[in-house]
């Protein structure tokens, strides 16, 4: 990825929902799960760990060579889909890396539950096996610092709860808002509103979980996801000046991502700019 000292690049490796969806008709878009390699400076920030993070683990060995890397991961939540690809992150396997995972359980619960799906039953190669160095870190402080990256983290809704993070490096904003349902009942509307307005507004780039259409979601309420048109409405309201939805539903196909994108753009107005989260795309912020 090319850097540029001010900005925050952005990289799309898995852009999927639930379950990794291979096929022709799944081409355009990319069918691995959520993982979004975002660089401030020299510090490598990695959100999800789904089998995206396979791609992007070969490509920062080809980058970096020999080199040592330090790469920060952090983690919306554990379900499957979010963190099924860490075992096949390759530095995580050349000594002299140095890897942090970044959760919102304490320490011995997220270092209990990679370590469980690194279990020989299912894997053959231990997390204790791991040639690079393996630090757990559990979220305490808000904000927080990794080198001269400011971030912010809040609960969203999401059985089980998910955490969207506001990254804030020199003058840009970029947030990663994944599994999150918003919420437009009377009880819930005001402090959901709320939320999202801390933790969205006036964002250079969200990239952003829109994984149905309105009418879709309309008969899943209570999921945890949300539909495009509910994401375009909170963009439009909080300033944000680009809007990439993500964690496509893995059933949409490429044809149907490509209407959503339409249909989003047409109701976005003329101040919010929509682009669709597609594995192996780069934007600036």
């Amino acid at each position: 990825m090319r850097k540029r000292e001010h900005s925050i690049e952005v990289r799309f490796w898995g852009v999927r929902g639930s379950i990794p969806t291979p096929g022709r008709d799944f081409i355009k878009y990319g069918g691995n799960t959520s993982c979004v390699e975002v660089r401030c400076g020299d510090t490598i920030l990695i959100f999800d760990a789904g089998t995206g993070t396979w791609g992007l683990g070969r490509a920062l060995l080809r980058e970096f060579g020999d080199r040592p890397l330090e790469l920060h991961i952090l983690f919306s939540h554990t379900h499957w889909d979010h963190i099924q690809g860490f075992p096949f992150l390759e530095p995580a396997y050349h000594k002299g890396n140095v890897i942090n995972l970044y959760g919102g359980h304490s320490v011995s619960a997220l270092e209990k539950l990679i370590l469980g799906q690194m279990d020989r039953e299912y894997f053959p190669v231990t997390l204790l096996e791991l040639a690079s160095e393996i630090h757990f870190k559990a979220l305490s402080d808000n904000p927080f610092y990794i080198n001269d990256v400011k971030i912010y983290y809040t609960y969203l809704f999401h059985p089980g709860l998910s955490l969207g993070f506001r990254v804030e490096y020199r003058d840009r904003v970029f947030v990663y808002a994944t599994d999150n349902e918003i919420l437009t009942g009377p009880e819930m509307e005001g402090y959901n509103e709320k939320n999202m307005e801390n933790l969205i507004k006036n964002a250079d780039l969200l990239v952003a979980e829109c994984q149905y259409t309105e009418e879709e979601y309309l008969k899943k309420i209570g999921w945890g996801h949300s539909s495009i048109d509910q994401v375009v409405r909170i963009s439009r309201l909080f300033g944000v000046k680009n809007l990439f939805p993500f964690h496509h539903d893995p059933l949409r196909t490429d044809r149907e991502i490509d209407r959503m994108i339409k249909h989003a753009r047409r109701i976005a107005g003329k101040n919010l700019k929509v682009f669709a989260g597609r594995e192996g795309t780069s934007f600036s912020a």
